[in-house]
Formats: C-alpha cells, structure tokens, sequence
C-alpha cells in the first residue's frame, strides 16, 4: 500500500461499528488530525449542513412512521391471533367451564379481538404508515449518499505539511459509507433470514403443537390399527382404546386450530418486517459491494495516492449507486426532478402545418 494511502487511512481512524453508522461530519472532523485539514475543511462547509438537516429531517420521519407501522400492524395481527385461539377453546371438551361466566368472557374477547384486528387492519389501508415509512428512508438515505457525492467531489487545496485531500476523502468514504453500509447489509440480512424461519418462535411453537396433535390421533388410534392385524404389545392397544374417542378427536381439532393460527401469525410478522425479500436483496447487495471493494479499491487508492481523482469517483459512483438503487424505487421524481413545461405553451411549429 501506498504510504500516502497508509498516512490517510491513518488520520480517518479505524472503523468503529458501534458508531460509524451515525452521519456526524462535524464531529468527525474535530478528531481529525493536522495533516488532515483538507478533509475537515471539507466537512464544516454549510453546503455538508444542509445535506444533514435533510437527512435528520427524513430520518426522523421514517423512524416515527417505522414505529407506527409496526405497532398497528402487529396489535392487528395478534388480535387476530386471539381471536383464533380463543375460538379454539370452544372446541375442547370444557363444556362444563364454558357454560359459566368463563365462556361468556371468551366470547367477549373474540369479538373484542375480532374488532380490533378490522380496525388495525383499516388504519394501515387508510393511514399508509408502510408508504410513509419507505419514503422518508428512501429521502434520508439518499441524503446519506448526497452528502459522500458532495464531499467526493469537493475540491480542497492542501499545504506542504498536509496530506492531499483525495486520499483522506477516499478513506473517509470507506470508513462511514462503505465500512457501513456493506456491515449493514451483510447482518442485516442474515438477521432477516434467520427470522423467515429459525428465530421465529410462533412458527416453532406451531410446529411443535402440530407434532402433539399428531402425537395424540396416533394414540388414540393404535387399537384400530390392532384391530386390522397390526403387532402391538396388548397393553399398548388395551391403554389406546381406553382414550375417549370424542375427546380425542375434539382435542386434535382445537390443537390444529390452534397450530394453523400461530403459523399465520408468524408468517403473517414475517411478511409484515419484509424478512424474505430483504434477506434476499440485502445478502446480494453485500455480495455484490463485497466483490466491488476486492475488485477495485485498490485501483482507486493507488489513483488517489497518485492524484488522479477521476477513477476514485467513478469507484465512488459505483458504490453509491449501488447503495442507494434499494432506496430509489421509492423516490418520487415529480417531486425531486424538473417541472415538465405547462400543457398549454406553444411549442415549435411541426412541418405542414
């Protein structure tokens, strides 16, 4: 490695994933050492501090319609959920339980449950937390990657006791974009794919009440299959044929309700977080910065130490688009691009006419 790269790299500092993650161009550039002034210049601009007010702006906004979209969805489908269940206690053999007050406040907490997950479920079509959520994350991290375009592309004088400022913006840029960006994806998705299945415990304890409701028809049935010539120990058929049927089938009934409703919700949750296309989408876009970095960092930092800033943006631009593709299908460019002229302006006369 180049020593200017090394003395750049040097002044940025080693990566800190507990708090790379957080855009504070300020007080980055207060830690910065001397040599370091190019960049820290860079970063006290006013330009870099519009860029941020933006992005806390938005930022704060996909946070709060985040937290309510989660909320209402998931009071709407454990509601639900209760609903089911509570429905599948009238199936077990309780009659004598449930034909006091205890069935009457079931009732009343299916319906009550009932109410709830319609109204939930209302809100979120009414009130779109969802589309207000990806929108405001959409312009927050668009922000993000605005303010490393304009850094990337700042131009900054350096003295003879400072480094030159396109190797301290290059470090800079993989520290708090790239180092970032590529440990989000990268956990991010292995925590969402964990969730589609091994971490979600409402789908484990499905799984779980299926195979005991399998396990009870299986008791309750072995005397049959003894009674069509199949070998059992006597006592084994004799204990099977002991179990009231009724019961037997009434309590396999419930535990299958009771199982198909845990299941829906825990596939239900992990639709609602986007486990399976973020894992997806984030695992690949790791994989793809992955191979972006071991195929052409090194390229941009000997062109940094050399002073050719052209292949360090056209690196950065890769990145940055990238980056910045899982967000921009929520962008609506009639509010961020050119106005189209007004319908009723002449335009050039065609020939003929």
């Amino acid at each position: 490695m180049h020593s200017i790269t090394e003395r750049a790299e040097t002044a940025i500092g080693r990566d800190d994933a507990g708090a790379d993650w957080q855009l504070r161009p300020q007080e980055h550039a207060r830690t910065l050492p001397a040599e370091a002034a190019p960049l820290k210049r860079v970063l006290e601009r006013a330009e870099l501090q519009e860029i941020m007010q933006r992005f806390r702006s938005a930022d704060a906004a996909a946070s709060s319609a985040q937290a309510r979209y989660k909320r209402v969805g998931r009071a709407g489908l454990y509601a639900a959920t209760i609903a089911t269940l509570a429905g599948a206690l009238f199936l077990l053999p309780l009659e004598a339980w449930l034909a006091g007050p205890a069935g009457a406040a079931t009732s009343a907490v299916q319906i009550l449950a009932l109410a709830t997950a319609f109204l939930a479920s209302r809100l979120l079509a009414l009130a779109k937390p969802f589309d207000a959520w990806m929108k405001q994350r959409a312009e927050a991290e668009i922000a993000r990657v605005g303010l490393f375009d304009a850094i990337a592309h700042a131009n900054e004088g350096n003295s003879a006791a400072e480094l030159p400022f396109l190797p301290l913006m290059l470090a800079y840029f993989q520290r708090y974009q790239l180092g970032v960006q590529r440990r989000y994806y990268r956990e991010r998705g292995a925590q969402h794919a964990a969730a589609v299945w091994r971490n979600n415990r409402w789908l484990s304890a499905s799984m779980w009440l299926t195979a005991l409701s399998l396990a009870i028809a299986i008791a309750a049935g072995l005397h049959v299959a003894a009674a069509f010539g199949l070998p059992l120990p006597r006592q084994l058929a004799a204990w099977s044929a002991a179990i009231p049927r009724p019961d037997a089938h009434r309590v396999v009934l419930a535990l299958g309700v009771i199982a198909s409703g845990l299941y829906g919700l825990g596939v239900a949750r992990s639709l609602m977080d986007l486990d399976e296309r973020n894992a997806s989408r984030y695992l690949t876009t790791a994989d793809n910065l992955d191979y972006l970095v071991e195929t052409g960092l090194q390229h941009a930092r000997d062109a940094a130490a050399a002073g050719n800033a052209e292949p360090v943006l056209a690196f950065i631009a890769q990145m940055q688009e990238l980056i910045s593709a899982e967000h921009q299908e929520w962008v609506l460019f009639r509010e961020r691009g050119p106005k189209p002229p007004p319908r009723n302006m002449a335009g050039p006369a065609l020939p003929g006419r």
